[in-house]
């Protein structure tokens, strides 16, 4: 008759050896455990594990040629935790018991030296003699001198022990989570061995978040060309379970658990209920339902209706869904009557005649791209307490080609500031996540990301150059017009406003931005002409003209792109941008002038930025 043994073991006495935390909150922790087996069936029962276990995650693996029976997961169970041997108030109680065992011999150790101190005020000149007193004498004092000295080291230990009750007492408080899981596996071996049991599951409260610090430096005051991009995680873990000394890998998968295949349905093409084609169908019937299944009213437009032939009306206000006019009596060639005098073609023939016009009304194709998970491995042992604290580790250091550019606006600030656009060149992809820019080993701003695939560009400020001064004057001269007999009077104000910037550095700067707004102005009663820069008001979006002075160019001026290419964006119109250059130790003026003409009522008008 076979026997079942039981090895118990304690997570908590095995090195986890390694974590892999997705995206998803969740984490999956590789354990293993040496095992002694005996002949027969063995049953292991594995305490100590977190509590946010998936109980229907654990996998064991490694068994070599055990045989694996059952596997159970359970949560606390009803078991009081704080008598496992490596629980915080274990190790509290047990490290006080050893204080107050130290305590109490401290107290032996008085009631010795009380005794020896009191013995010897009994002594006295007639019961001992001169050369037993001289011999008693040593002996007592090396006797208090070993009893001082035993007092001492309780003392130290005492004290070693109190402050460790403390570390333990904060560390309690500090862990966040608990271990009230147990795993029991029923293994069965022929013959006596060892094997290395691999116990895998996964647990939730976990969290990791990208964070870069983008390094860049400069030779003398001129910015180089290459900066360092340090990618970094912060991780935190609130499972109950310390990860200690283990190999770290964070996925960006969103979850562990696998996904079903899509299934694919049979298509209908049914009637569609559609109010803006006078209740005309796909092709031209009456609707009977009222929740269509094909495209948003925006995939087909209904076009307006087709006139007879030399312009006799149509009785029929029915338009099908490609722009063909259903055959109700119409009038025919002359106005005479005819019936029946179209038939609407057939569905192929209406799609070979569609017009290019009204192909483009179709949607535009929906495009699934598939998510592709990236997992970053951690060099090196990584140490990751349970205590809810933002833990940080170092995933890696790209170097990274950049491209600087100046940038100003002298209308809101006179700084200049260093703008750095990155190419992600790595095999990286950088998620989203703040960035701490570092310039010259100075801390410079902070700011962030959106994803960044690779080969793409980024963005991130420099801060401001010292070497540059800017200055920014504007004027203002009015002129009044009288009124006639047809007309009131207006007034005609002249903007006018001057950039100089000055380079102090010892090498030229090229295609520094310089950007500027003129007013736009909603109110019909009032018009802004634009003067200055020459050639500006006649350009388009993404066209430049060039500016000169004394036949020498000053630079290039061009409107700035609406945003998102909306032309009707109102975000984009009348900001402007200068691209110049600047020679070393030399400065560069730019003019800009508009006028705003208005009734002379006495309204008094302000710039306003933004709204």
């Amino acid at each position: 008759m076979s026997t079942t043994s039981t090895l118990r073991l304690n997570a908590a006495d095995d090195t986890i050896k390694s974590v892999t935390i997705f995206k998803s909150s969740k984490a999956e922790v590789v354990r293993q455990f040496s095992l002694n087996l005996k002949a027969g069936q063995t049953k292991v029962e594995i305490s100590g594990l977190s509590e946010s276990i998936d109980t229907q995650s654990v996998r064991v693996s490694g068994l070599e040629q055990a045989r694996l029976y059952d596997v159970v997961c359970t949560i606390g169970g009803g078991k009081d935790m704080s008598y496992v041997p490596d629980s915080p108030s274990e190790i509290i109680r047990l490290l006080q018991v050893k204080k107050h065992a130290l305590e109490s011999e401290k107290r032996v150790r008085e009631h010795e030296a009380d005794l020896l101190m009191n013995y010897a005020k009994t002594l006295s000149g007639e019961h001992v003699l001169p050369t037993q007193m001289n011999t008693f004498l040593e002996s007592f004092v090396e006797q208090g001198r070993k009893n001082i000295k035993d007092i001492a080291e309780l003392d130290e230990k005492i004290i070693a022990l109190g402050r460790r009750i403390e570390r333990e007492t904060e560390k309690g408080v500090a862990k966040k989570g608990s271990v009230q899981g147990e795993a029991i596996i029923i293994l069965g071996t022929d013959n006596p061995s060892v094997v290395d049991l691999k116990l895998t599951y996964v647990v939730g409260n976990v969290s990791w978040t990208p964070t870069y610090e983008l390094h860049a430096k400069a030779e003398n005051g001129k910015p180089l060309s290459t900066v360092a991009l340090h990618y970094r995680a912060r991780v935190s873990q609130s499972t109950g379970e310390d990860w200690t000394n283990v190999s770290l890998t964070l996925s960006t998968n969103s979850d562990t658990i696998a996904k079903r295949i899509p299934q694919l349905m049979p298509v209908k093409l049914r009637p569609r209920s559609d109010g803006g084609n006078g209740g005309g169908s796909l092709f031209g019937q009456p609707n009977t339902l009222s929740n269509p299944l094909l495209p948003t009213p925006q995939a087909i437009q209904p076009q307006p209706l087709l006139k007879p032939l030399f312009g006799a009306s149509s009785s029929s206000g029915i338009t099908t869904a490609f722009g063909v006019s259903t055959a109700t009596p119409t009038g025919g060639l002359f106005g005479a009557q005819i019936q029946n005098a179209y038939l609407p073609p057939k569905a192929e023939e209406v799609l070979e005649k569609t017009s290019p016009a009204e192909i483009r009304t179709e949607p535009m194709t929906s495009v699934s791209e598939t998510p592709v998970a990236v997992s970053f491995s951690i060099t090196g042992k990584s140490t990751i307490p349970s205590d809810g604290i933002e833990h940080q580790v170092s995933v890696a250091i790209l170097p990274f080609e950049a491209e600087i550019s100046y940038v100003v606006i002298p209308r809101i600030e006179s700084s200049v500031y260093l703008q750095c656009q990155v190419k992600n060149s790595s095999e990286y992809k950088l998620l989203a996540g703040p960035v701490s820019v570092i310039f010259d080993d100075r801390y410079v701003s902070r700011t962030s990301i959106s994803d960044v695939n690779a080969g793409e560009n980024f963005k991130c400020t420099l801060g401001s150059d010292v070497a540059m001064k800017v200055t920014y004057t504007r004027t203002a001269h009015t002129v009044k017009s009288q009124a006639g007999h047809f007309t009131e009077a207006r007034n005609t104000t002249t903007y006018t406003s001057v950039i100089t910037i000055y380079n102090k550095h010892d090498f030229a700067l090229s295609d520094v931005v310089v950007r500027d707004a003129v007013p736009m102005v909603d109110d019909k009663r009032a018009k802004v002409i634009l003067r200055k820069p020459e050639g500006l008001a006649d350009t388009k979006d993404g066209e430049e003209a060039t500016v000169y002075r004394a036949d020498q160019e000053v630079g290039k001026v061009a409107w700035e792109k609406p945003v998102d290419g909306k032309e009707e964006e109102e975000e984009g119109k009348g900001k402007f941008t200068w691209k110049v250059n600047i020679e070393a130790k030399n400065e560069i003026t730019l003019e800009s002038q508009w006028d705003l003409k208005a009734p002379a009522d006495g309204t008094h008008w302000q710039e306003v930025m933004g709204d």
